[in-house]
């Protein structure tokens, strides 16, 4: 990224690589951004005091609503996605930007793509359990495994303090014909979702 400060104003320009890899695609990218599963009420009272002051960091937002930052970020990334906040890099703020005059329809952008709906239903049927945490100064190391109609795939992620996925892997095929180019398959998202649900 590169910020260019304009005196009242400043132009951020991200430039990636990973467009070749098929990671802008399908919000293969958003996945491994935090995902913490916030309820409407939380996601409403999290929005209306952003609302409030326009523009806040995560960290004030949560200290003053007394809730987790984990909560807060994922409640301020669904919005995001549903183009109703955005995130300034270059102040580490977000801000309230309503795309358009009506709401869009969030139960249809519920899910990035197919493997994050997929990897929902994995944890509505219990089929998803954790089976090693380890805590490396605020890194996570997540083993566990998925059971998907007859067979048991082990999934394995490292989670970063700021609740990125930095590394992953999984026996599944997408895994082993795709590696994480395009985004992480279900399986390693239901283990990442049953984490969070275990230590909410």
């Amino acid at each position: 990224f590169y910020v260019a400060d304009l005196g009242d104003m400043s132009f951020t320009l991200g430039l990636s690589g990973w467009t070749a890899n098929d990671w802008a695609q399908a919000g293969n990218f958003d996945l491994m951004a935090p995902r913490a599963d916030v309820d409407q009420w939380t996601q409403q009272l999290i929005f209306d005091a952003l609302r409030e002051n326009w523009v806040e960091s995560p960290h004030s937002l949560a200290q003053r609503l007394d809730l987790s930052p984990t909560a807060v970020l994922g409640a301020l990334g669904a919005y995001t996605q549903a183009g109703r906040a955005i995130y300034d890099l270059n102040k580490q703020v977000y801000r309230v930007r309503e795309l358009s005059r009506e709401p869009l329809p969030m139960e249809r952008l519920r899910f990035a793509n197919q493997r994050e709906e997929t990897a929902t239903r994995f944890l509505s049927n219990n089929a998803v359990q954790v089976t090693s945490v380890k805590d490396t100064q605020g890194t996570l190391q997540l083993q566990g495994n998925v059971r998907d109609k007859s067979k048991t795939y082990n999934p394995a992620l490292t989670i970063d303090p700021d609740e990125r996925i930095i590394a992953a892997e999984c026996t599944c095929n997408w895994y082993q014909q795709n590696k994480l180019y395009k985004g992480p398959c279900e399986h390693i998202l239901a283990l990442r979702m049953q984490h969070a649900r275990q230590s909410q």
